[in-house]
């Protein structure tokens, strides 16, 4: 069976060559580190066009379980009015999902993903996303039904600086059937990111989230990100973009720092070294890298 997933990963690697947009290779040194995008050691593949999206984690496969599809979406529809269908990223929140596309690796929980109808559009320097949400049981094959979201996003595009607000609420037509005590929950985010002299950005988002699945009540977390756009040129791994970044949770109780380095090698290669650490006593300080290749 291992010499088959061997075989499956392979020749998704030479499928990907002809059509894909990327493959990476994910590492850390503490896997299923809590309150991570990317919870264990592991290969990606992105296929992504205009109308359509595929992102697959295949490392499942070479230990004989089922590959995990994070998105697999089609658009319908023009720039104005669309809308996507199936497996999609929330649009809670200002992150890119594609690794050759986000400088840094660690991302907050807030951006999973699940079935979903996206309505979108854009109105000039305008964007425009309403969406519903069933989260059901297949996100991180979890064993418990979460409830259905619905939710809506704004963007403003004004020259080097970009706004954001977000608003999703779940248990809006019935309570959760796991915890019926918890009631209808709203929860917020605004975010904004600014590009200074075209060298350094800055990307400030907030939020008000669901504490715990079996209370209604939420808090608050932060996200901070600082890097150097423009980056510089080293020995070997040539264009290379240091950044730095705080990320709250548990309603600002707890955090993360990190601190690292976005290079690129090669035309179409991409790699990230990432020190990131916890301010909780019982998880230890992770060193983290990811590379990939974009096709």
């Amino acid at each position: 069976m291992k010499k088959i997933a061997v075989f499956v990963v392979l020749m998704c690697m030479l499928t990907s060559a002809l059509i894909a947009n990327e493959v990476s290779f994910f590492y850390t040194s503490q896997a299923h580190h809590r309150n991570w995008h990317y919870t264990d050691n592991g290969i990606r593949f992105d296929w992504y066009g205009k109308n359509y999206g595929v992102d697959l984690n295949l490392t499942p496969l070479l230990t004989q379980n089922p590959l995990v599809v994070n998105e697999a979406w089609m658009k319908f529809g023009g720039k104005t009015f669309g809308v996507k269908a199936g497996m999609m990223w929330y649009p809670f929140g200002d992150v890119e999902t594609l690794p050759s596309k986000n400088i840094s690796i660690f991302q907050p929980l807030n951006f999973d993903s699940a079935v979903m109808l996206n309505f979108c559009g854009m109105f000039g320097d305008i964007g425009w996303q309403a969406y519903w949400a069933d989260a059901g049981r297949i996100v991180w094959s979890q064993p418990w039904d979460k409830p259905s979201f619905v939710g809506a996003r704004l963007t403003y595009n004004m020259g080097d600086m970009k706004f954001g607000g977000s608003i999703r609420g779940k248990n809006l037509i019935s309570n959760d059937k796991e915890y019926p005590d918890v009631g209808e929950i709203a929860e917020f985010g605004a975010d904004v990111s600014w590009l200074l002299a075209q060298s350094i950005k800055l990307n400030v988002q907030g939020y008000s989230i669901q504490k715990d699945l079996t209370t209604d009540a939420t808090q608050m977390d932060m996200f901070g990100l600082v890097s150097y756009e423009k980056g510089f040129d080293l020995p070997f791994v040539k264009l290379t973009r240091p950044y730095a970044g705080y990320f709250s949770k548990n309603g600002m109780e707890d955090y993360n720092i990190i601190v690292g380095v976005n290079m690129k090698p090669m035309k179409n290669v991409f790699m990230k070294l990432e020190y990131n650490h916890d301010s909780l006593a019982n998880v230890s300080d992770t060193i983290i890298l990811q590379a990939g290749y974009v096709f």
